[in-house]
Formats: C-alpha cells, structure tokens, sequence
C-alpha cells in the first residue's frame, strides 16, 4: 500500500516538474482553438475570407482542421501537432501543396514542359514546378515560362512561396550507343525557394545556367561546350562554391590546377581527368571523350564515355577491361584510382 502511495507522488511531481519546464521553456501547453487557427492563416498567407471547420477531427493523435480558402475555392487542412521539442502544440498546414496541385491546370496552361510534383516528403518545399530543357536557348523559355507561372501564382496568393526544379534532357545513353542507363546530367537538384509575384525569370536563369557551363565543362562533352562561351567557363570557374583540383606533392605542398574542376570531392569525370592527365604532361592521344594515355608503370589506359556494359562502368588497361568503383555509373574515376594509375595524389575541394 505504501509502494501504491509513492508510486503516486511520484507520477504526480513527475508530471508537475514536466509542466514546470514546459512553462519554463515557453511551449504552448493548451491545444490550438479554431480562433487560434484563422489568426494562424491569416498570419501567414493573409487569407481573411475562409471558413472554418466548426470542429477540429483528430486523425493520427492530432486535432485537424478543415479550412477553405473561399476566393480560390480550395480547400485544405491546418494540423495541431505537439511535440516537446517544437515548443509544444504548433500549427502546420498544407495550403501551398493544396492550391498549386488544385490549380495545375490554370498555373501550367499554355506550358507543356512544366508539371506540379508531389515533393510532400519535404517538409520545407511540398510541391515544386519542374520543367525540362535541351540547351541555353531551351532553358531561357523555360524560365521565361515559369516567370509567367510565378506571376499567375502570385495574383491567387502573393504569400505562397514555391520551389522548382529543373532537368536537362540528355543522357549517355542516347549519346553512347544506348549502353548506358538513364543518368541526367542534372538529376533536378537546382531546386531553390522563390517568392512569387518578383521578375524571376533572369535569376532562375542565371542560377541553372552556371549548373549548366558546371556540368558541361565538367565532362568535357561537345555538344554542351558548343552551347557556351568562354566568357561562361570563366565565369564558373571563378564561381565562390566551385569545387577545384590540386596535385600534392611529395613535399606536402599542392599545386593547384585551374582549368581542371569536378562535381564531387572524391571523383573526376573522364573529361576533367583528360584536362588534368594533358596538364600534367602525360602522354595522351585522342580526344577528352576517348583517349588513350601511358601511366608511369608502362600500362596503356584507354578512357570513353563508351565504355559501359551491363556489369558498369570500365577502362581498358593494355587492352583488358578493368571495371571502376563507381557508385553511379556516370563516368566518374575515384581520386584513389587516379593515384592507383597514375600516381597523382589529389586534393578536391
């Protein structure tokens, strides 16, 4: 009886020291009205004229509210979640998911190279507008397009900010004999967030397009250097966030190589290693998308954007195929296997 009694007072200062530090700590103890819910929507996307369920249902453990945003006619939902961590009971919504996918077909129309995508597993950016592009001169309608997008956005709700993503149609496997799975040169990370209603359509450009110089001069592909100007590769090169290649020598000192860049910090593409191996002074025959060069052991290495098969990617040495530890099956050769064939120790970064 007396275990009964302390086990009691026990849960009783519990849970009083739990409540003494919610309050302490500043989190919202008392779930959300529907009153707190209206201000909570007109705080934050300045909708005033809604309506609200006249009671919260609980789906999940948690009270949620319908709301119907009555100028746009869509109808979404205002979520009461608590978490000790996240200042106890706080409000989060789908409204941006809701509006976009509810008017696709007036935000898109006109433009057939644009979807809304699902991206509800992020919970910072639930939908984004993604297109498709070939070249400069493709990508610069594109984003001329999306301005437009934007604006048709902004005029339903100047408060709702949306990503986008962008995906350059080309991949080896078109180019390379079709050997060669789907691997886009932008897998669609050039996702930024922007707030609608602004002439974007310059930025975004300027954005996707240093991806784009990145990606072509990275590989050393013809079809995309035809497409850019030097005064671009100088531009990226000098790029704050570009990722560049040093040699380091036996005396721990490094020399930088400025013309030799990659996309990761532990790989180069077939092309940047053309460019290093030719700086370098290597003996090399060829071209950056196929060439042949003699490492210091007397092994010929023959390197192509060709040399894919069903086991992944591969170089001939003397000859014989010799399969990369590549990951991603994008013709990329790691910086160990450069110091394996070549002797070159590399810092990238």
């Amino acid at each position: 009886m007396i275990g009964i009694v302390y086990k009691k007072k026990f849960i009783v200062m519990a849970t009083a020291l739990m409540l003494i530090a919610v309050i302490l700590t500043g989190c919202r103890i008392i779930p959300h009205s529907r009153f707190n819910v209206r201000q909570y929507v007109f705080k934050k996307y300045g909708l005033w004229n809604i309506s609200i369920s006249k009671e919260s249902e609980e789906k999940d453990g948690a009270d949620v509210w319908t709301v119907v945003d009555k100028k746009n006619d869509v109808e979404f939902s205002v979520t009461d979640l608590f978490n000790l961590g996240h200042d106890g009971y706080y409000l989060t919504d789908d409204y941006e998911f809701s509006l976009v996918m509810n008017k696709s077909d007036i935000l898109l129309d006109g433009f057939d190279e644009f979807e809304c995508v699902d991206n509800s597993d992020n919970p910072y950016y639930p939908v984004k507008f993604e297109f498709h592009y070939k070249n400069l001169a493709d990508l610069r309608k594109r984003c001329d397009e999306l301005e437009e997008i934007y604006r048709r956005l902004s005029k339903m709700n100047s408060e709702v900010a949306v990503t986008y993503s962008s995906i350059l149609d080309f991949s080896f496997k078109e180019d390379v004999n079709n050997k060669l799975p789907d691997v886009d040169l932008d897998d669609a990370d050039i996702s930024f967030k922007k707030s609608c209603g602004k002439n974007v359509g310059d930025e975004i450009y300027n954005e996707i397009k240093l991806y784009y110089v990145w990606h072509a001069y990275n590989y050393q592909w013809p079809v995309f250097l035809d497409d850019i100007t030097e005064k671009d590769i100088e531009e990226m090169l000098a790029y704050e966030h570009m990722i560049h290649v040093s040699v380091v020598n036996a005396d721990e000192t490094e020399e930088l190589i400025p013309d030799v860049i990659s996309y990761r910090c532990w790989d180069l593409t077939f092309g940047s290693l053309y460019l290093l191996l030719k700086e370098k002074g290597f003996d090399v025959t060829g071209y950056a998308t196929h060439y042949t060069v003699l490492a210091p052991s007397g092994i010929e290495y023959e390197f192509s954007y060709d040399f894919y098969d069903g086991d992944g990617i591969y170089v001939l040495a003397d000859g014989e195929k010799t399969f990369l530890r590549n990951y991603d099956d994008d013709f990329y050769i790691s910086t160990e296997e450069i110091e394996e064939f070549f002797g070159l120790d590399l810092n990238v970064r």
